[in-house]
């Protein structure tokens, strides 16, 4: 670890990590999304997870784990989320959740650096992330946001929809923004 839970950032009084604890993803404040655009002069496509679980521990062993329903996704527009319902491509029949899950947590003076997995259509891959986070007045809630890179082909997400497979692009940005309370 580059810090561990009791070390204070000179002249700050901050902490480089949170307290110390389980912390809970307060489902109605948690967004998981991605976002990128394939070219230049194309829009900018996003999209998100409405449905947000998960965990982050501080202490001795630190973790992360986030858990999205991918029948969740929604892109903020009817007409595109009725294309990408027709062809599903989480193929979420068999593969219902994407998991992301820690396998080590570093600990900054800006927030943290979280190496982990994501398991998405039953295919895992290493995902690097860096946060941030923010303790609340009477900390016993904290607002964590962490943002990394994955390639969609990587995981078997193909868009093979005619005038829609060449918008999205192959490399998305993934952010996590989620409210954790102390348990």
């Amino acid at each position: 670890m580059a810090a561990t839970a009791t070390a204070t950032r000179p002249g700050t009084g901050r902490p480089d990590a949170p307290p110390e604890g389980t912390w809970l993803i307060d489902p109605a404040r948690a967004v998981v999304a991605f976002a990128g655009r394939s070219s230049f002069l194309a829009p900018t496509i996003s999209a998100r997870f409405a449905e947000v679980s998960g965990t982050v521990e501080v202490g001795t062993e630190h973790s992360v784990r986030v858990e999205v329903d991918v029948t969740s996704l929604t892109t903020g527009c009817r007409a595109y989320d009725e294309v990408i319902s027709t062809f599903d491509p989480f193929d979420a029949a068999h593969f219902p959740a994407a998991v992301y899950r820690s396998t080590g947590v570093s600990w900054t003076e800006d927030g943290a650096v979280i190496d982990g997995t994501l398991t998405l259509r039953g295919v895992t891959r290493t995902v690097s992330l860096t946060a941030s986070y923010d303790v609340g007045r009477h900390a016993d809630r904290m607002l964590v946001r962490a943002a990394g890179s994955i390639d969609r082909e990587a995981f078997g997400i193909r868009f093979d929809v005619p005038g829609v497979g060449k918008l999205v692009p192959r490399v998305l940005r993934l952010e996590i923004d989620v409210d954790v309370v102390r348990l």
